[in-house]
């Protein structure tokens, strides 16, 4: 085969990809459109949730396990120190 004919066929696959994902480029679905709002309002109300959450406060969580630890600076650079002699 040519490179001539291969420089053809490429260009013919470039266009028929680009027909083929700009024919689903429109506007989503409302169903879509309407999960998507959903998200955003439990995003929305969560971050409203943690942002109430007091300060000084260690809060463990179950997956994966971890410990979210609401405090200051010093307080975290305080636990940082504890946890890493522990780790030892």
């Amino acid at each position: 085969m040519s490179s001539l004919s291969r420089l053809t066929l490429a260009f013919l696959a470039t266009l028929i990809v680009a027909e083929s994902t700009s024919a689903h480029a429109g506007e989503p679905s409302p169903e879509y459109r309407a999960v998507l709002r959903r998200t955003l309002e439990l995003r929305k109300g969560r971050r409203g949730i943690r942002a109430a959450a007091p300060v000084g406060k260690i809060v463990p969580y179950p997956l994966p396990p971890s410990l979210i630890i609401r405090h200051t600076r010093e307080v975290h650079g305080e636990i940082e120190s504890l946890l890493g002699l522990l780790r030892r």
